[in-house]
């Protein structure tokens, strides 16, 4: 029955996704920030659908409003880009290989919003990843996952260094993301989304003003205690409760 369920809602959402995206295709034209609001409106949907309830937390106000590169401290979920959709205040944009826009409505909208797509060459990368740094400049967002992929057990993958040397290059500062609970919605490997609360967690920003590219590996390792620091209070927590 539950799988029955689960099929049911995936393929309501199916029907709901042309019309949704296709509007934003055309929106997005003239207005990407109307757009974005009828993107996260599907995904919003999407959550509801499943029960899965999405909290913000911020260690330091608002604090997207100058741009920067918002940077994934973990990935556990697919879940995980709709609840950013959700969660964020601000219009973002990602950074996608060129396989994945190709996907039908999901994958196209990424052009209509500026996303960097790249494709498997390295002057094509570079030119696209100097456009994300002024993009950046210019006091706009950049999504990024600094571990690179999902991990299957929840522990932390190695860290990449990609996301901190954007940042350095455009002097811009890194918005530390956590996200708890997505995996127990929707595991490494799983298909059906169970009900559950996510924490959207927005650390203290660190800024790379002054820094440059010898920085990265202590910039990387800083980043990577910040977020074993997190789960281990998080661990505590939980414990004393």
């Amino acid at each position: 029955m539950q799988t029955f369920s689960t099929l049911i809602r995936y393929f309501f959402l199916a029907l709901l996704m042309p019309p949704f995206y296709l509007t934003a295709l055309v929106v997005g034209v003239f207005h990407r920030g109307y757009a974005w609001r009828i993107i996260a409106r599907w995904n919003g949907l999407l959550l509801r659908l499943f029960d899965v309830k999405v909290r913000v937390e911020y260690e330091h106000g608002t604090n997207f409003k100058n741009g920067g590169v918002i940077v994934g401290l973990n990935q556990e979920s697919v879940l995980e880009t709709t609840i950013g959709i959700v969660a964020s205040p601000k219009y973002f944009r990602g950074i996608w290989n060129f396989e994945y826009a190709l996907i039908p409505f999901a994958g196209w909208i990424a052009f209509i919003f500026g996303w960097v797509i790249i494709r498997q060459r390295p002057n094509q990368a570079l030119k696209q990843l100097e456009k994300a740094k002024n993009y950046i400049q210019k006091g706009g967002l950049v999504y990024l996952s600094i571990e690179g992929k999902r991990s299957p057990d929840g522990t932390l993958s190695p860290y990449k260094k990609g996301p901190v040397v954007l940042a350095i290059d455009a002097q811009a500062d890194i918005h530390p993301i956590i996200v708890e609970g997505a995996g127990q919605c929707l595991g490494y490997g799983e298909w059906k989304i169970k009900p559950g609360t996510v924490t959207f967690k927005v650390l203290k920003p660190v800024s790379t003003k002054g820094l440059t590219y010898d920085d990265r590996d202590l910039l990387v390792q800083q980043l990577r205690e910040m977020a074993l620091k997190h789960r281990q209070q998080t661990a505590t927590n939980a414990q004393g409760n």
